[in-house]
């Protein structure tokens, strides 16, 4: 992801909403949000070329892991695979299902957001850094994560905004598509938005995830919206 933002514990009937999207070459292969069918629980889109993702539910715990990169420094293709980290994550095992900051350099730079009993960032940029997360609304984007970032801010404000209204979270799906100074969605033939990702989780176990996806030029390439319980 690029852009991301997450409720935690205030809106009335989602106890947890995230919503953001992926900017990404559009000659990268990606498969379609989906439950994974590797019998891993994990329902997440997935990138064809490393095998990670960038967003997933697990769908046994309920778990919820969403990481984005930090410009600034060139990737080390020597480094660990971010979107394996997600996974490793979500499923709560492997060498990082639980991860240290001694971890986090292992990586090249991003941010991320987990939750489940509890919410946590962490990041590597400025420094390694895991960090519980209050109730309430946060976001990340590609900026390092003590350093203001507009895009990120946009896009918190309009979660904020919806939670104020208790409103449907799904008419974020169209906030995402907001052009402008800052954009939230990046219309570009070679690199842009790939797709916007919204998961809702209910207090009675129900998810929702919804995921729009779009080709070279912002042409609409998609949505598969998906309703399931966790456990």
């Amino acid at each position: 992801m690029c852009v991301v933002a997450l409720a935690r514990r205030v809106h009335p009937d989602w106890p947890l909403i995230l919503i953001g999207n992926r900017d990404e070459f559009h000659a990268r292969p990606a498969a379609a949000l989906a439950e994974w069918d590797d019998d891993s629980g994990i329902v997440a889109g997935r990138d064809l070329q490393a095998g990670g993702t960038w967003l997933g539910v697990h769908r046994p715990s309920g778990r919820v892991v969403v990481v984005t990169n930090v410009r600034g420094a060139m990737p080390d293709p020597a480094k660990e695979s971010r979107g394996a980290l997600v996974v490793d994550m979500l499923r709560g095992d492997g060498r990082f299902g639980d991860p240290s900051e001694a971890d986090l350099d292992r990586f090249n730079a991003f941010n991320l957001f987990a939750a489940d009993g509890r919410a946590r960032l962490l990041t590597n940029r400025p420094q390694p850094l895991i960090a519980a997360l209050a109730d309430g609304v946060h976001a990340l984007a590609n900026e390092p994560a003590d350093r203001p970032c507009p895009r990120a801010e946009r896009l918190r404000a309009a979660l904020a905004a919806t939670v104020e209204a208790s409103a449907d979270p799904e008419g974020l799906l169209d906030t995402l598509t907001a052009e402008g100074d800052p954009a939230l969605f990046l219309r570009g033939e070679v690199y842009g938005t790939r797709a916007s990702t919204l998961v809702m989780i209910g207090a009675s176990g129900h998810v929702r995830m919804v995921e729009r996806r779009y080709e070279a030029g912002g042409r609409s390439a998609g949505t598969t919206a998906l309703d399931f319980r966790i456990g």
